[in-house]
């Protein structure tokens, strides 16, 4: 089996989010339940640290500096400069203390899409958003486990989406001018004792599933058929995207979320980042569009 090697100086305790800048040639992940991000200059590690306040699921860069991050409390932009976090008004989640944001992504024409999960991720109570440009919202879907993993096809014809707790990678029809979805089906099914959790997909179409409690990152074909798994030396592995200047780095988060003293002992990587040389192509991340 192929092998991920460690990356970066950073360790968080629980790993998600990864997105790469082309133009800074800099690395973003969150410690999700801290409200942390990072920020990692790619080829000499140096990294800043920022804290939004609440639980971070996911951020995002947007098209004219700040972040936009899916948080506790729903929808926000954080600016660096100010350190200050401000939620958008009729935040989705405001008042509800059981869920938070758990994953996202951008889409093609620079919309936010993130959804939500139950803390404990026990009952289908989550659900997915999409934050348009005036800042209002749309909620998408409803009735998910744990909303995680998401992206478009390279067309931007199909979006897909896992929910961890079904073992799921749906795929859904997509209006890429209205940002609606339709059609859902399932696209990649895992067996009950697989859990996917955050995704990329490559410039060919292809996916590479972070595997929660599968210490590693599964890689499949735009159909969904599996091609090859890359072990990553920790149980956890939580998300990934590509970075580097060819964009052929696969760079993986991982985690060290609920783990006993002693898998802590066999773990002890656990939390830090990883890297990959592939021999395909990502995709470059979309901003958000204000």
């Amino acid at each position: 089996m192929k092998k991920a090697i460690p990356i970066f100086d950073i360790k968080p305790q629980h790993g998600e989010g990864p997105i790469w800048c082309p133009i800074t040639q800099k690395f973003y992940c969150v410690d999700l339940l801290k409200g942390d991000y990072y920020k990692v200059d790619f080829k000499s590690g140096v990294f800043e640290t920022y804290n939004v306040g609440q639980e971070l699921g996911v951020m995002a860069l947007c098209d004219k500096g700040q972040i936009v991050a899916g948080v506790r409390d729903g929808f926000g932009f954080y600016d660096e400069s100010t350190n200050q976090l401000k939620l958008i008004d009729n935040s989705p989640e405001l008042d509800v203390i059981e869920r938070r944001m758990n994953d996202g992504a951008v889409d093609p024409k620079g919309r936010f899409f993130a959804g939500t999960m139950e803390y404990d991720g026990a009952n289908a109570t989550g659900k997915l958003y999409c934050l348009h440009h005036d800042k209002s919202w749309d909620c998408l879907e409803e009735q998910i486990f744990i909303t995680n993993g998401m992206g478009w096809s390279p067309d931007a014809k199909i979006y897909y989406m896992i929910d961890t707790f079904k073992n799921v990678m749906y795929a859904y029809d997509y209006d890429v001018e209205t940002g609606e979805i339709s059609n859902r089906r399932n696209h990649i099914q895992w067996k009950k004792n697989e859990y996917p959790d955050g995704m990329t997909i490559d410039s060919a179409g292809g996916f590479w599933v972070a595997m929660w409690l599968g210490s590693k990152v599964s890689h499949f074909d735009a159909s969904g058929t599996w091609i090859e798994d890359i072990y990553v030396p920790v149980l956890h592995t939580t998300s990934c995207c590509f970075g580097g200047e060819d964009l052929k780095t696969l760079l993986i988060t991982t985690s060290n979320l609920n783990l006993s003293d002693k898998e802590k002992d066999e773990n002890p990587m656990a939390g830090r980042c990883f890297s990959y040389k592939t021999e395909v192509v990502g995709q470059i991340e979309p901003r958000f569009i204000t």
